[in-house]
Formats: C-alpha cells, sequence, structure tokens
C-alpha cells in the first residue's frame, strides 16, 4: 500500500488528497485552516485548525501555538528568541518561515524530538 493521503476540505464539494509529507505547517486562520505546503502555495481548508491537527497528527505533526502545528520532519531548528525567554522554531528551506512556540507547548515539542523538558 503506498503512503496515507490526508484530505483537505476545500469547501462543502472538493476534497483534496495531500501527502502530509508535503506540508510543513497547518495555520488557523479564524475558523479555517491553512496548510502551507512546500510552495508558496496556501490550502484552504474550511474546518478549524484542531480538526485538521487531529488528521496530520498521526503523521508527526505537533501543536506550537494556538494558531500553528508544525510538521516535525520540516524543523531545521528550534532556539530562543532574541528576548531569551521564549522559543521558536525554523523550519527548513524553501519555506524557512519562523513560528514562535508558546510556552505552554514547548514541553510537547521537546518531548515530540525525544528531549527532556
Amino acid at each position: 500500500m503506498g503512503r496515507e493521503k490526508v484530505l483537505v476540505h476545500l469547501d462543502e464539494r472538493t476534497r483534496r488528497a495531500i501527502d502530509p509529507a508535503d506540508v510543513y505547517f497547518l495555520e488557523a486562520d479564524g475558523s479555517d485552516t491553512l496548510v502551507r505546503l512546500r510552495s508558496s502555495r496556501r490550502l484552504r481548508d474550511v474546518r478549524q485548525l484542531p480538526e485538521v491537527l487531529a488528521l496530520f497528527a498521526p503523521h508527526g505533526y505537533v501543536r506550537i501555538h494556538r494558531s500553528h502545528a508544525i510538521n516535525l520532519t520540516r524543523v531545521l531548528e528550534v532556539r530562543l528568541q532574541a528576548d531569551g525567554r521564549d522559543w521558536e522554531v525554523k523550519l527548513e528551506p524553501p519555506v524557512n518561515l519562523v513560528l514562535p512556540v508558546a510556552r505552554g507547548e514547548l514541553p510537547t515539542v521537546w518531548r515530540a524530538f525525544g528531549e527532556r523538558e
């Protein structure tokens, strides 16, 4: 059997099958979820982030902030922000985006990478 795909609900009548490995992160946008792929293109899923994340979580996705969930295989760095208190993740090229890690989600990030809190 091939890789398992996830259906992104583009609207009430259209679903797109995507490989979770091709997605870098999920982002809450009101009551919708933006699914960011390798290109600058984002797919809009008409469902809220928690519902979409539940489908991606078995593929190595974790929530890092109320607005973001990341694909762990696409993380380049986990680092302290310039303030020295808060953490952020930098995603791999070509996305190269830096996303904040909420303090309450930091233990989840460490566990996901097999680190101690």
